[in-house]
C-alpha cells in the first residue's frame, strides 16, 4: 500500500477504498462428482482438518471449503439454477479468500433427440423483446422431482430428466455445430452449447484470473487402462455414448486440460497424476493407498504455503494494524452510504456546523433503528468531500 493510498485512508475518503484484510481461507473445489469422489472423501477426513488447524494456530485465519458438487439443493436443480451458483460462490472465495481460493480437480466431464422434446421443455415468452423461448422448471413437469415424501417417484423422475438432459444437449449441440457451420453462429456461440459446468468454473477460476501464483491450484489425473466392459463403473469416470467411450468429449476436456490450462497456470500450482484402473472397482481407497497419500500431502503443502505467501505480504507493524482496522471502519461506513438516501435538511444542519465556528459538540439523537449510523456515515462521507474541496488535495 502506497504512502498516498495511507494518507487517504487516515483523511477518512472513502474513495477508491482497497480491499480490507480478510481473516478467512475460503477455496472452492471444482470437479465432476462421481470421478473424483474418492480424493474429495479423503481430503474431507484426513487433510482438511490439518489445513483447518493449520490456519487458526499459526495465522488466525478461519479456513473454509466451498463443494458445490455436495450440497447443492434439488430446489437450485429445478429452477435451472447450479451454474449460476457456482459462479457467483467463486466470486464470493476470489472476494473473500486470503490466499488460495480456487481448485481444480480434472478429469472427464459429462458430454440423444427430437423437435418435440425442446417444444415440451422450452415454452416461447411473447413478451420478452426479442421474444426467446424458456426452458422450464423441472417439477412443472416432471412433478415428482422434489418430492422427497416419496422417493421411489423422486428418483424416477429424476432419472427422467438426466435422460431428457442429455437428449436436449444433444440436439441443442446439433444445431449450434451446424448454424457454426454455415456461419450463421462464431465459434465462441457455438462453444458454448458444449460447454460443461466445470469448464465454466475452470474459465471463471483460473483463465480469466490475473493472479494464478497466489490463488490457484489444479490437480489433473489420468486413468490408465479403462475397462470399458464394465458400463456402470466406466461411466462413473468417464463419459459413454452407445456403448463407447465419447470421444467429443475426451477433445474438448483434452484442450482444456493439456492446453488451455498449462498455458495460464504456473507449473509448480499444477500437479499430474497417472493410475491404474484395477479390478471391478477400478478406484478405491485401498489399492491406491500410495497415490492418495501423496496427492493430500501435495495438496496442504500447497494450500499451506499460499496461505504463508498472502500473511506474508500482510503489514504486521503498528501502523498496518491501524490502517487495518481504519480500513474496516470506512468500509463499514461506505456501506451504509450506499443505501443512504433522503435526509437534506438534517445534512444541512451537519454541513453548516462543521463549516461553522461553533466550538460546542453536535449530538445526534434517536431511537433504536431510526438510523443514527446510517447519518453519521452519510455525515462522515461529506465531511471528508468538504474538507478536501476546502483545502484541496494534500501533497
Amino acid at each position: 500500500m502506497d504512502d498516498r493510498t495511507i494518507d487517504s485512508i487516515f483523511a477518512g475518503s472513502l474513495e477508491s477504498l482497497p480491499p480490507v484484510s480478510s481473516k478467512i481461507v475460503r477455496i472452492f473445489t471444482s470437479s465432476t462428482f462421481t470421478d473424483t469422489t474418492m480424493e474429495r472423501n479423503t481430503l474431507m477426513a484426513k487433510c482438511y482438518p490439518r489445513i483447518k488447524d493449520y490456519c487458526r494456530e499459526k495465522h488466525g485465519l478461519e479456513f473454509q471449503v466451498v463443494d458445490m458438487r455436495w450440497g447443492v439443493r434439488d430446489e437450485a436443480t429445478d429452477d435451472h439454477m447450479t451454474t449460476e451458483l457456482c459462479m457467483r460462490e467463486i466470486q464470493n472465495c476470489q472476494r473473500l479468500s486470503m490466499g488460495p481460493n480456487f481448485i481444480v480437480f480434472l478429469e472427464l466431464t459429462s458430454m440423444g433427440v427430437d423437435r418435440a422434446l425442446l417444444d415440451l421443455w422450452y415454452k416461447k415468452d411473447s413478451n420478452a423483446v426479442p421474444p426467446m423461448s424458456v426452458l422450464q422448471p423441472i417439477s412443472s413437469i416432471l412433478i415428482n422431482f422434489n418430492n422427497k415424501r416419496v422417493p421411489k417417484l423422486q428418483a424416477e423422475d429424476q432419472a427422467v430428466w438426466w435422460d431428457t438432459l442429455n437428449k436436449m444437449q444433444k440436439l441443442l449441440r446439433k444445431a449450434a455445430a451446424s448454424l457454426g457451420a454455415s456461419g450463421k453462429m462464431d465459434k465462441e456461440c457455438v462453444h458454448n452449447y458444449f460447454m460443461s459446468v466445470t469448464e465454466r468454473e475452470v474459465i471463471n477460476g483460473i483463465l480469466d484470473v490475473k493472479n494464478t501464483k497466489n490463488h490457484c491450484l489444479a490437480y489433473v489425473r489420468y486413468i490408465n487402462n479403462i475397462n470399458l466392459q464394465n458400463l456402470k463403473k466406466a461411466s462413473l469416470f468417464v463419459d459413454i455414448i452407445n456403448r463407447s467411450l465419447d470421444t467429443e468429449s475426451a477433445k474438448l476436456l483434452g484442450d482444456l486440460r493439456d492446453v488451455r490450462l498449462p498455458n495460464k497456470i504456473e507449473s509448480s500450482n499444477m500437479q499430474k497424476y497417472t493410475v491404474e484402473w484395477i479390478g471391478r472397482e477400478g478406484l478405491d481407497i485401498e489399492t491406491h493407498e500410495e497415490y492418495l497419500n501423496h496427492f493430500i500431502s501435495h495438496f496442504y503443502k500447497n494450500i499451506v504455503k499460499l496461505v504463508d505467501r498472502a500473511m506474508r505480504k500482510e503489514d504486521s507493524s503498528a501502523q498496518g494494524q491501524i490502517v487495518t482496522e481504519i480500513l474496516q471502519h470506512l468500509h463499514a461506513c461506505n456501506n451504509s452510504v450506499k443505501v443512504f438516501y433522503g435526509r437534506e435538511d438534517n445534512l444541512e444542519h451537519i454541513k453548516r456546523y462543521m463549516l461553522g465556528d461553533s466550538d460546542k459538540p453536535l449530538v445526534l439523537y434517536g431511537e433504536g433503528g431510526c438510523g443514527k449510523t446510517s447519518m453519521l456515515a452519510k455525515s462522515a462521507s461529506l465531511v471528508a468531500t468538504e474538507c478536501l474541496l476546502i483545502n484541496g488535495p494534500s501533497m
